[in-house]
């Protein structure tokens, strides 16, 4: 059980991709043992053993747990699957790589990507001025156009952005002029300090409904006719390694006209580029993806915003230049499994303060406020 509870502390192998239900790995080699070895499972389970010889097939491997514990203990394995992304993930996960070519390739491309595209994920600090601190997550909200004076407003669920959880503090967003407001008793906000407002907690937008407040017409959302959802940068979170020895919390701020600036520098830099590896492909209707369509996403490109889609295409066409071809095949299998946290249907968990990566539940989820992640990570 307590191997189940945190199974990538004991099997790490398994954070190479994101596979949908894996079983436990403690399970099968449970399984194994019981089937093989003589004598008491509670004593074998925590010795060493090698199976060599024993051959274990499996012709539904799936994430490929009972390969992976049969390959550990020795057996010589054989799996097949009908799905090309399950042969893919166990193959990568099993087959012999040079890791320290792997780690200068992953360095190497990481330097290179921090000099293409490193400037666009840098903000000022609130509290030092300092210029270069690290951007952790942008938060955008959905925008929707009235039906009846059309202008665009946003379809805020909610304005509580952190819990006090893990920052002192509650977090809120003011609704009239967007200023972020640090309170201790959420039930009592009180009033935003740069307008003198009252805070809420509550947004306008629930039950697929939202009042204008421009006009006060009562809008219906999602609606499909606006392709695909728009989105306002509202929040920025990030990391300041300058004044984070004297800071307690996490660092939040409103973006300001340079953050702005930024994110249409990368539209620009993305209309500039003629993409090799991003798809145009539709997205097919089906049980989950028919929620997408509802959204007015029918081509998966719409499901990233443009530095996002700036980044991912760099890193392919970086990945592509590698000669070496379990190196190359090594980073595109973490490049595909990066595309769950770099997209715009990741949501941002107040409580845990991070983002919920777009398989976090089964389906797609379209929230109402989405979080970008920083694609190069952060140095502390």
């Amino acid at each position: 059980m307590r191997e189940k509870q945190i199974q990538q502390n004991y099997r790490p192998i398994i954070a190479v991709h994101k596979w949908f239900a894996r079983r436990p790995g403690s399970l099968f080699r449970a399984l194994l043992l019981s089937e093989f070895v003589g004598g008491d499972l509670e004593t074998n389970y925590f010795r060493s053993h090698n199976l060599h010889g024993l051959k274990v097939a499996d012709p539904f491997m799936g994430g490929g747990t009972p390969l992976l514990e049969a390959n550990r203990l020795g057996c010589d394995i054989l799996g097949y699957d009908i799905n090309p992304m399950a042969y893919w993930i166990v193959r990568q996960e099993i087959q012999q790589l040079d890791l320290n070519e792997y780690q200068e390739a992953a360095n190497a491309l990481g330097q290179w990507l921090e000099k293409k595209i490193g400037f666009l994920y840098r903000t000022e600090c609130i509290y030092c001025h300092n210029p270069e601190a690290y951007v952790k997550y942008f938060i955008w909200v959905k925008t929707q156009r009235c039906i009846e004076c059309h202008r665009e407003f946003d379809l805020f669920p909610g304005y509580l952005i952190a819990e006090n959880r893990r920052h002192p503090k509650n977090v809120i967003i003011c609704w009239n002029c967007g200023s972020l407001n640090e309170v201790i008793d959420k039930r009592r906000p009180g009033n935003c300090q740069v307008c003198g407002l009252a805070l809420l907690l509550a947004g306008p937008a629930n039950r697929n409904k939202c009042k204008c407040p421009h006009c006060g017409k009562i809008n219906v959302y999602p609606n499909p006719q606006y392709k695909p959802p728009k989105h306002r940068l509202v929040v920025i979170e990030y990391h300041c390694p300058r004044c984070q020895s004297v800071h307690r919390g996490r660092f939040f701020k409103k973006p300001d006209d340079v953050d702005l600036a930024r994110y249409r520098q990368a539209q620009s830099m993305w209309q500039d580029v003629e993409p090799i590896f991003v798809p145009d492909d539709l997205i097919p209707p089906g049980d989950e993806t028919a929620r997408l369509h509802r959204w007015g996403y029918y081509r998966y490109r719409e499901m990233f915003n443009e530095r996002q889609l700036l980044g991912l295409e760099l890193i392919c066409r970086a990945i592509n230049q590698y000669k070496n071809t379990r190196v190359r095949e090594a980073l595109a299998t973490n490049l595909s499994d990066l595309l769950r946290y770099q997209n715009m249907l990741c949501r941002y968990d107040t409580y845990a303060l991070k983002s919920l990566d777009i398989f976090s539940v089964h389906g797609f989820p379209v929230g109402l406020v989405q979080c970008e992640s920083n694609i190069l990570g952060i140095k502390r």
